[in-house]
């Protein structure tokens, strides 16, 4: 049985009540489903729905979504307190997903004279260079030069390199952050680099806002996505529907930098 087979999950099934008519007529197409969302821990996630005969009401993810089958007399309301029921499995199929689509496209970071890394969504080399006297960044040829020996070890060059993005992320997260903030008309207290693995940016009732320095590793919408979701936390404290509004007034487009730290794991 493949991974995906094994996603699968069957809930026992609902007798069709003998007045109920099917209630909702907005699916899609067998072959292009509706897509919906549905909050589960606070957290949106994407779901589809797919009507057919049988008595049961089943789920599995399938490429980062939530596939459901139900019978047609089955309706939304009552597929969605059913998945929220299942919260908790859901997540943590989905998780299992993202895991083995990570393991499976990303090699491990390799930290030595000619690897290569990724800063602000480009990927860059790194070169080893004993003369350089200082750590030189060659935007325009995508080349990091850090001044050691061609055989220094795995320890040295990414403590040299964690420096670096460390320095770099300083400047750059502040500057997006106070640019969202000021067009959004938002005021924070306090900001500050977090070192922290497991998440990517928070913010506190008063104002306090921390981004992991790791965000240099992205491209800008994504940066700007993370900015833009602790900059709503000014405004709601929760991931409620009101929450996902602040971030859109905020940063529109959001959902492009969000869809791509879906699938990445804080770590070195």
């Amino acid at each position: 049985m493949g991974f995906l087979d094994q996603l699968s999950f069957l809930l026992p099934g609902f007798e069709s009540p003998t007045a109920r008519s099917p209630s909702v007529h907005d699916n899609g197409s067998a072959a292009n489903p509706k897509l919906r969302k549905i909050l589960l821990a606070g957290q949106p996630y994407d779901w589809v729905l797919t009507r057919s005969s049988r008595k049961t009401v089943g789920m599995t993810i399938l490429n980062g979504l939530i596939k459901v089958t139900a019978p047609k007399w089955v309706s939304i309301e009552e597929i969605e307190t059913i998945l929220a029921g299942k919260s908790r499995w859901l997540i943590n199929r989905h998780q299992e997903w993202l895991t083995a689509q990570r393991n499976r496209l990303e090699p491990a970071q390799q930290w030595a004279h000619g690897a290569s890394l990724q800063f602000l969504g480009r990927t860059t080399r790194i070169e080893l260079d004993p003369l350089a006297g200082e750590i030189i960044w060659d935007a325009s040829a995508q080349l990091l030069r850090l001044p050691l020996p061609p055989a220094a070890d795995h320890e040295q060059v990414r403590d040299r390199v964690h420096g670096w993005m460390q320095q770099q992320a300083k400047e750059i997260l502040v500057e997006r952050l106070d640019l969202l903030a000021q067009q959004a008309g938002l005021q924070y207290s306090h900001f500050q680099i977090s070192h922290a693995k497991g998440r990517w940016g928070s913010c506190t009732q008063d104002g306090r806002i921390r981004l992991n320095w790791r965000l240099v590793q992205f491209s800008l919408p994504v940066i700007d996505y993370v900015v833009a979701h602790e900059l709503a936390h000014l405004r709601a404290m929760d991931h409620s529907p009101g929450f996902w509004s602040e971030v859109a007034k905020i940063l529109p487009n959001f959902e492009q930098g969000r869809s791509v730290l879906k699938g990445v794991r804080l770590e070195d």
